[in-house]
């Protein structure tokens, strides 16, 4: 059988034991005749290489992972095999690194335990009929794996919970499009008061189906027209549907319960302007504090919650130098300012926890930002923080997979795991989950 070993320079040691292990059982290897140069065709290679060789070893260290050449590599090989499935993968793990998560639904070998056996484990994958490499499967571990990383986490006091729109919808907060349609048609009545427009001429849907503004300039519309009003109304159209709580904000606040053997919660991070976290950890008689702005401090027997993109309560006065990151000009703001004490929380967070990321679509580029410095300061490059994400409806099919792949590939190259879930009410048991296994 032809195989081909993909390594980095510092890994060669590794190559070679492997390389005369599988000559010693008869394969031919191929691993320093055909290296993919810079300036070639990274598809175009692997493409060859596919057609050639019957089976690639892909050695993974944290050297590998720190090579932005070898992770592109990697990849192409996960997408190609799509295409040719008999192609056999098989990872090697040589170190304590984390299996980027595109190549763990293939079974991979760990030689960091037990050379001797992992020599042999690699051999048995040639030799037998070659296992097909199953997403599920490779999900189902992700699923376990995140599981129990996040509970030691959670039992050492490390957890943080990065919170957005999706951990809100189901209590009744309006959708992000729906609360700019909102405050959309309130500006326009109000524009058409004081310049004499028509109101029958008053259609928000209309407007955004002919114009499509982004919603951060629609944002920057609505902070600019509706004036000292702005605030009022972004809280009342938060509120309109008198939002209570639903079953992901009551399995955030069983992870935030304090335990006699365990340590607590470390904090929450919430993109959100709504209070419904902390009224439902105040109907629990669980201690918090809403943080929101530079120099606020909280108590160590307090659960902080970091409001980053500003802070909305149900009920009192809203403060003259209130401030919510709604429009493009704020977002600016956040981006250019490395110092801010919003992203130093989040740098914070993202360097010392494990991070569970729950309803958010890391759409943000203020927040890939920040996770892409994090990742890339972590020296062990290990994928310490978890997402969840809902498996699209038809994930079957090599399109979906395609598209599975990238979201692990996008999430893997900004430090994050996806932890797939069928169904968005799922996603509440999984955190009960990981409330229910604390010591």
């Amino acid at each position: 059988m032809k195989v081909f070993i993909s390594y980095t320079q510092q890994d060669k040691k590794h190559a070679d034991l492997i390389a005369d292990k599988l000559r010693g059982a008869g394969h031919g290897v191929w691993y320093d005749g055909w290296k993919i140069k810079a300036g070639d065709n990274l598809l175009e290679k692997i493409n060859q290489g596919v057609k050639e060789v019957d089976a690639f070893i892909i050695i993974i260290s944290k050297d590998s992972l720190s090579s932005k050449w070898s992770m592109h590599e990697y990849s192409a090989l996960a997408f190609g095999e799509l295409s040719s499935p008999s192609t056999r993968i098989i990872p090697v793990l040589v170190d304590k690194s984390t299996v980027p998560q595109y190549l763990a639904r293939y079974q991979y070998v760990d030689l960091s335990e037990n050379l001797d056996r992992g020599l042999n484990e690699i051999l048995g994958f040639l030799s037998d009929e070659p296992p097909a490499a199953k997403i599920g499967a490779g999900r189902e571990r992700t699923y376990t794996q995140a599981l129990a990383s996040l509970t030691r986490a959670l039992n050492a006091g490390r957890l943080s919970l990065f919170c957005g729109a999706g951990a809100s919808i189901g209590a009744g907060i309006l959708s992000w499009d729906n609360l700019l349609l909102m405050l959309l048609e309130s500006m326009m009545i109000r524009m058409s008061r004081e310049h004499s427009l028509s109101v029958e001429e008053v259609d928000p849907m209309e407007f955004q189906r002919s114009y499509s503004p982004s919603a951060l300039v629609v944002g920057k519309y609505l902070k600019t027209n509706l004036g000292n009003d702005f605030l009022p109304q972004l809280r009342d159209a938060l509120y309109s549907k008198n939002p209570k709580s639903c079953a992901i904000i009551e399995a955030i606040v069983d992870l935030a319960r304090p335990q006699r053997d365990g340590k607590p919660l470390d904090s929450i991070v919430t993109f959100n302007f709504d209070g419904l976290i902390e009224e439902a950890l105040s109907a629990n008689n669980i201690r918090h504090i809403a943080i929101y702005e530079e120099g606020m401090r909280y108590s160590c027997s307090e659960l902080p919650i970091y409001h980053v993109h500003g802070y909305l309560p149900r009920k009192g006065r809203i403060k003259k130098n209130t401030d919510v990151v709604f429009s493009e000009d704020a977002y600016h703001n956040q981006f250019i300012d490395p110092f801010s004490w919003s992203n130093l929380i989040q740098l914070n967070k993202l360097s010392q926890n494990t991070c569970l990321f729950i309803g958010l679509s890391l759409n943000d580029p203020n927040l890939r930002r920040l996770l892409d410095v994090a990742y890339r300061k972590n020296p062990s490059r290990e994928l310490n923080h978890y997402v969840i994400k809902k498996v699209p409806s038809h994930s079957e099919g090599t399109i979906n997979s395609l598209a599975l792949l990238l979201e692990e590939q996008d999430a893997n190259e900004l430090g994050l795991n996806v932890v797939w879930v069928r169904e968005y009410s799922h996603i509440a048991p999984f955190l009960t989950e990981i409330a229910g296994a604390k010591a």
